[in-house]
């Protein structure tokens, strides 16, 4: 499952699409040869172009920064974000695309704040992307995050891009664990059948959806305080009492309309 998530704040992060990774008889012929890891990304990418398409065609207008992990830092991925004028910032792995970490090595000169170097303007593929490092230090130990990006970086953006590209742990905890680990157990195998299965989780995303606008936007505005059980009853509870356009207009079975 592919499934893109927008981020609203530290508050929100909702659904925004979905597309269900499976492969055909074509797939599976083309990826005889390949890892574990490039059958992986292959599936991923087909997915991606599948539903950023999608995403593209009904939100035309809407500004997309590109939050994903290393999976997708490739040509294909890039290529569409450029061709929809959407930014990117995707994490990037030693030896994904070994090209960019050996040009980024031989650059001595890269731009430097007190937590970030980068370099910009690196040719991958005909095409410049910039490189971000960041160090991150913690109880006394120091981790290193990268990411390419369609945005030039400079000294005063560097630790801000860098901050940005961290939010993808806001979405994958706020996003997937949250269903996956402690609400809506999405992982379950609740049918036997592939479509309700699908069904299932398509739902699981509205009825997530509807939950955090209820909880951050209602309870926390608010100042109620409520135990997470009886939050998912109050809201079933609640549906039962929302005033409908008929009982507000009640229809007359001998009013008839014409176009």
């Amino acid at each position: 499952m592919l499934e893109a998530k927008i981020f609203f704040g530290e508050k929100l992060v909702a659904s925004i699409g979905s597309e269900f990774i499976e492969n055909n008889g074509e797939d599976r012929k083309r990826q005889e040869k390949m890892s574990a890891e490039e059958i992986k990304q292959d599936c991923e990418t087909k997915a991606f172009t599948r539903l950023a398409g999608r995403i593209k065609k009904r939100f035309p207008r809407l500004p997309i920064l590109l939050l994903a992990d290393s999976l997708y830092a490739s040509k294909p991925v890039m290529d569409l974000c450029r061709e929809y004028k959407w930014e990117f910032l995707i994490r990037y792995k030693k030896g994904s695309i070994p090209s960019i970490a050996e040009e980024y090595e031989k650059i001595p000169e890269k731009g430097k704040t007190e937590k970030a170097e980068f370099v910009n303007d690196i040719d991958y593929e005909g095409k410049p992307v910039h490189v971000l490092r960041y160090r991150e230090e913690k109880a006394g130990e120091t981790t290193e995050f990268q990411w390419l990006s369609s945005i030039r970086i400079t000294k005063g953006s560097a630790e801000k891009m860098a901050e940005t590209g961290r939010k993808r742990w806001k979405i994958e905890n706020e996003g997937f664990n949250r269903q996956k680990n402690w609400q809506g157990s999405i992982t379950h195998t609740c049918s036997w059948d592939d479509q309700a299965q699908k069904n299932h989780y398509l739902m699981a995303q509205i009825s997530d959806f509807m939950k955090q606008l209820y909880e951050y936007y209602y309870l926390e505005k608010n100042g109620i305080k409520k135990k997470q059980k009886n939050i998912s009853s109050d809201l079933l509870e609640s549906f039962g009492q929302q005033i409908t356009k008929e009982d507000i207009f009640p229809v007359d079975e001998y009013t008839q309309s014409y176009n």
